[in-house]
C-alpha cells in the first residue's frame, strides 16, 4: 500500500506436504476457566496481525498458505482463517 513497515515474524514453515505455514508465538499465561474461550478471544485479537503478515508474505511468495497461533506455556496452537 505504499507504506514502509517493520514486523517480525515469529515462524515462517513449510511443511513436508509444501504447506506454508506462518506461526505467532503467544507466550501469555491464562489462568482461571473457560480456556476455550480465552483462545477464542485472542484469536480474533491477532487476527488483522496475521493477516498483515500474510499480505506481506503472499507479496513475496504468491500462493496458499496457513496461519496459526502457539501458545507455548499452554500447550495450544490454533489456525486463524485467512
Amino acid at each position: 500500500e505504499g507504506i514502509i513497515v517493520n514486523v517480525s515474524i515469529d515462524r515462517f514453515l513449510v511443511s513436508s506436504q509444501g504447506e506454508r505455514w506462518l506461526v505467532d508465538f503467544k507466550t501469555g499465561s491464562h489462568e482461571g476457566g473457560d480456556l476455550h474461550g480465552f483462545l477464542a478471544q485472542e484469536a480474533e485479537r491477532h487476527r488483522p496481525q496475521l493477516l498483515r503478515y500474510a499480505s506481506l508474505v503472499r507479496a513475496l511468495q504468491p500462493g496458499p498458505l496457513r496461519a496459526a497461533l502457539y501458545f507455548p506455556l499452554l500447550g495450544e496452537f490454533r489456525e486463524i482463517d485467512l
